[in-house]
């Protein structure tokens, strides 16, 4: 298992989402990186979604095990910042993989920092396997949510 003690994360527990309405890839995304941007002013919210939507035009961030990582590297940032939704019906990527986790984080965009950046993204494949993809789905409360994930 990939370890990330050494990553600065920031995952607050209002900033898990337990989704049970009908919504699109893109309002979730709106939505998460929402929770984020409001409570860090500096980040202005329209550029934070465009860049994560721009990210995710070059390539599905959705995994076969139904977690979908958006995710931007962020100018003047010097932590990780996310935010995660867990689903009680599965949304549809672009490309028609079934989305049950969502987790969207901003990283630092330094040179530094790239190798953490990299380090997330395969902590997070690693540990979001389908089966525990299948498990958050049964929870019932964001820290239900965060005590099974314990990033």
């Amino acid at each position: 298992m990939t370890d990330i003690s050494d990553i600065k994360l920031k995952l607050e527990t209002d900033n898990i989402l337990l989704i049970k309405e009908n919504i699109t890839k893109k309002e979730l995304v709106k939505k998460l990186v929402g929770c984020i941007c409001e409570k860090n002013p500096s980040l202005n919210s329209e550029e934070m979604l465009g860049a994560v939507l721009k990210r995710e035009e070059g390539i599905s961030t959705t995994l076969e095990s139904a977690l979908s990582i958006p995710h931007a590297r962020v100018e003047d940032l010097n932590t990780f910042l996310a935010a995660m939704a867990v689903m009680a019906k599965p949304i549809e990527d672009d490309y028609g993989l079934p989305i049950k986790v969502m987790f969207l984080f901003f990283s630092p965009a330094g040179q530094p920092y790239f190798a953490q950046h990299l380090k997330m993204l395969a902590h997070l494949a690693e540990k979001f396997t389908p089966e525990f993809v299948q498990e958050l789905t049964t929870c019932a409360t964001p820290q239900e949510i965060a005590k099974k994930i314990n990033l």
